[in-house]
Order: C-alpha cells, then structure tokens, then sequence
C-alpha cells in the first residue's frame, strides 16, 4: 500500500529561537551601584525564528530608576560567576526596540546599597520560552544566550 503524502511544512512541539546577545558597559564603572542610569549596563538581545525577527516578546517597561521585573518568558541568568564580594543584578528597564531587537538595563543588586560594580568579568545569560500557534498548533519556542560585560 502507497504511503499517502503529507501537505504543507511539519513543525516539532518545540522550536529554537536563535537568540544573540552583546553587553555594553555603557555607563556601569567599578564601584558604581544603585539603581540609576549612571551605574547602568545595557544587555542587548537579537531573537529571531526562522530568519525573521520575533518583535512581540514584551513591551518597554521601566523608568531605569527602580527594578522591574522582565516580561513574561525571559530569564536573566546571573549569579553562576560572581566574584567575592559581588553581587546579583536587577533590572531596571527592558526595551522593545522592534525588528527583534530588544534592550535590559541591568545595575547592581538594587535591594542591598553595598552591593556595586566591582572590576573584571561578569558572565550573564537571556533564556526566552514563549508559545505560539503555528499552522494550527501550539509550539513552544525557547532559546537563549550568554554575553560578557567587562567593568573597568
């Protein structure tokens, strides 16, 4: 018996968005803590699917002045390399720049005033889960990234 051929494109339950990620130390220095723009870095993200940009994972939120939790379906993965005497980082504002393009704002832990920039490396990591219905079907898409931010 033939096999009866299958229509249009199949999709797999779970898709991967291809997710970049760059820091900017912008204005974050050692030493600089609370949570204000001048001791700011920004996390930029690129997210994509398929080639094309995904532009609808959260609206700009925040005022850069007082922590903000991110939209629902991204992770800010920090904490796993923190040097002596460093500390976590709060996010102070996210930004839906559009073509899939996306900045955090992050200081310092916000909620301990000894908490600031010390030199050297931070590791950070964005991991995005998020559904959509595809031809149909609901399809969990997931990706992620680590970036470096260097404070001098």
């Amino acid at each position: 018996m033939p096999k009866a051929k299958k229509k249009g494109k199949k999709y797999s339950a779970v898709r991967e968005l291809f997710v970049q990620m760059q820091i900017n130390r912008s204005n974050a220095q050692a030493g600089g803590s609370g949570a204000n723009v001048g001791a700011s870095a920004i996390i930029s993200v690129l997210v994509t699917l398929d080639g094309v940009p995904v532009t609808d994972l959260g609206a700009s939120a925040g005022n850069q002045n007082s922590v903000i939790p991110l939209p629902a379906g991204w992770t800010l993965l920090d904490g796993f390399n923190v040097r002596p005497g460093g500390c976590d980082a709060s996010v102070t504002e996210f930004g839906n720049q559009g073509n899939g393009v996306y900045d955090i704002r992050i200081v310092p832990f916000a909620n301990n005033a000894a908490c600031s920039w010390l030199s050297g490396e931070y590791i950070y990591g964005i991991q995005i889960k998020t559904t959509r219905t595809i031809a149909g079907k609901a399809i969990s898409l997931q990706g992620s990234a680590l970036g470096k931010l260097t404070i001098l």
